[in-house]
């Protein structure tokens, strides 16, 4: 809010955000209720009813019907309002214009149970709101009909999305323009849920806390979280400087965080030029078991491949030829991270097979996921295996060469019959002719002249 006080003769707009179609009661109930008090409650509930399809402006109503509605005071709305800022279900956006002063209340929906106990902020909060009993009642409800996993082995075989449908690649490194035009038609950027379950090392609490009173507006965090996490995981961000990349991607006039310009500020840090003296296999290897089958050497690759992000990894091996990641190149390397089926070292050791040991200037689409979808089939997900399967790969075809028979090259030889000239001594063949054979010759040539 702008103004000190709640206005009740300002107009508003109650709008929501295209993710509030995944808003849970439920949850808002048992989860968000005991930390909001029942006044913001009720607010929440009022705004919600005050929804109308297609909002405008022109569609204000005094805010003096709200207070009516709560039946509560200026103030204890104001302060119901702020709370439900404060834990990401309200933003509040404030104009004044010829008409007056108006508000928009845009409406986000409720975190998951499970993204909510990871949120520490307001697991805490509601922890110390309703005791550990009533704490531990709702995780169980939450997780009711989950399955229990601790006498399990299942094994996730579900097929991603490249498996089973197909885009032209045009089209994905060129957006259509009825997708561009969709887009521009909403005022917040929402980003796809393309690392939804990816497990990481990242402290997300930590950048929490360290943007905790920057100028951003803090449920955008939330919303983009998946974005944040993926480019951790292609660069290797640590949450200090995940603060600086997110603050500079701010839009100053709103403090909404921009995905857009934040995917280009990141790619334009980490868009690194290696000389050609950088050596990507020169980290020491660690002391393996005696069983493994990889070489000294083997190992030292390995460890480089566990060190580097993908994206870096990449750029290290252009590098040493002089070249740089293509767009799309940092594109295949983020359908590879997004997926979750490679860990990151094996996704390295594919990098390095495609560019270093084959030569390839380039990583293209169709020969990655031709040796992803190989591996998969074969059980490879770590680096460590997939060295392994890269030597076995190599020792097999050396022994299909070794086995395969050799062509004859030498054709038999064909036996022609020699003309009768040829049989003729040389001193015989060189012997000159006698007046009369000139004679002979003579005629039969002007016989031939005549016909």
């Amino acid at each position: 809010m702008t103004a000190a006080a709640f206005d009740p003769q300002a107009g508003y707009v109650v709008t929501a955000s295209t993710a509030f179609i995944s808003f849970n009661d439920q949850t808002f109930a048992t989860f968000y209720q005991p930390i909001l008090g029942p006044v913001a409650f009720s607010f929440f509930y009022a705004l919600k009813a005050r929804l109308l399809p297609n909002p405008t402006i022109a569609n204000r109503t005094l805010q003096s019907d709200l207070l009516a509605q709560v039946n509560a005071g200026g103030q204890q709305v104001l302060e119901a309002l702020h709370r439900l800022e404060a834990v990401g279900l309200v933003q509040t956006y404030f104009q004044h214009d010829e008409i007056g002063d108006v508000y928009v209340y845009e409406l986000q929906p409720t975190l998951t149970p499970e993204k909510f106990l990871a949120d520490n902020l307001l697991s805490i909060l509601l922890l110390e709101e309703v005791g550990e009993d009533a704490f531990d009642r709702l995780i169980k409800q939450s997780r009711q009909y989950k399955l229990a996993s601790s006498n399990t082995s299942l094994t996730n075989v579900s097929h991603n999305f490249f498996e089973e449908f197909h885009i032209n690649s045009q089209s994905i490194t060129e957006t259509p323009q009825a997708i561009l035009t969709a887009r521009k038609q909403s005022p917040v950027e929402k980003q796809p849920q393309l690392t939804a379950g990816m497990s990481d090392d990242f402290d997300w609490s930590t950048l929490i806390h360290l943007l905790a009173n920057q100028p951003i507006v803090s449920a955008d965090l939330e919303n983009n979280r998946d974005l944040i996490l993926l480019e951790h995981q292609l660069y290797g961000i640590d949450a200090p400087t995940m603060k600086t990349l997110v603050l500079r991607s701010i839009d100053l006039q709103t403090n909404h965080f921009n995905p857009k310009k934040f995917k280009q500020i990141v790619a334009s840090a980490y868009n690194i030029v290696y000389s050609s003296t950088t050596k990507v296999a020169e980290k020491e290897a660690p002391v393996t078991n005696k069983n493994s089958k990889l070489t000294s050497k083997d190992q030292e690759l390995l460890a480089t491949a566990k060190d580097y992000s993908p994206v870096e990894f990449l750029q290290v091996l252009k590098g040493q030829t002089g070249g740089y990641v293509t767009s799309g190149e940092r594109h295949i390397l983020t359908g590879l991270v997004a997926q979750e089926k490679l860990t990151q070292d094996a996704i390295n050791i594919l990098t390095w097979y495609v560019i270093s040991d084959r030569g390839n200037s380039t990583l293209t689409a169709n020969f990655v996921d031709a040796i992803a979808n190989n591996w998969l089939q074969h059980g490879v997900i770590n680096g460590e295996q997939a060295i392994v399967q890269l030597k076995t790969f190599n020792k097999q075809s050396q022994e299909k060469k070794t086995k395969t028979p050799k062509k004859n090259k030498w054709r038999k030889a064909i036996k022609e019959p020699m003309p009768e000239w040829s049989k003729k001594d040389t001193s015989e063949l060189m012997k000159k002719a006698s007046s009369q054979e000139i004679a002979k010759l003579r005629e039969r040539i002007a016989n031939r002249k005549k016909k």
